[in-house]
């Protein structure tokens, strides 16, 4: 096979997001990324009552920002877990 035209490098499913720290205290770099399903990981909040919130978070390569995001589909294949700011550490 011959590629007639590069594509954009994306090996799997891929979305365009906004860098806005959202759900992270917001003050991302507005930096528009192309982020596919493994620069993606879940990050937790627990509360005082025993609950846990699961968010679908991604960094910024250009700020070090964290940005919160939804709509991903469950074939993203994102990968492990990281607490954010919200707690401490890879699981």
């Amino acid at each position: 096979m011959k590629v007639v035209e590069q594509g954009d490098g994306r090996t799997g499913w891929a979305k365009e997001f906004k860098c806005t720290g959202a759900g992270n205290g917001n003050g991302g770099c507005g930096a528009i990324l192309l982020v596919e399903g493994r620069d993606l990981y879940h990050t937790y909040h627990h509360d005082y009552g025993g609950g846990k919130d699961t968010y679908t978070t991604f960094t910024c390569p250009q700020c070090g920002n964290e940005t919160d995001v939804t709509g991903v589909p469950s074939s993203a294949n994102v990968r492990g877990s990281k607490s954010s700011n919200r707690d401490s550490g890879w699981k």
